[in-house]
């Protein structure tokens, strides 16, 4: 098994912002993808993409709001 690691320079596949989220979706015809979302675009397509079942690899949107917090 392999870990997952974000770095800064992983890019949301919507905005290319930094990444903070790793999902894994089911595409029929051609097996399993990883999409990266930033906070905002996977707070916006959340319940959709859990809906449709795509499964969440990785979230570091709590440890990068901790961090903030403590600046």
């Amino acid at each position: 098994m392999t870990t997952l690691v974000l770095t800064a320079a992983d890019r949301c596949d919507r905005c290319s912002a930094r990444a903070h989220v790793v999902v894994s979706v089911f595409v029929p015809e051609s097996g399993d993808h990883e999409l990266l979302f930033c906070a905002h675009h996977y707070r916006q397509h959340e319940a959709k993409l859990l809906f449709s079942g795509a499964h969440v690899l990785l979230d570091k949107r709590r440890q990068v709001q901790n961090q903030q917090s403590l600046v």
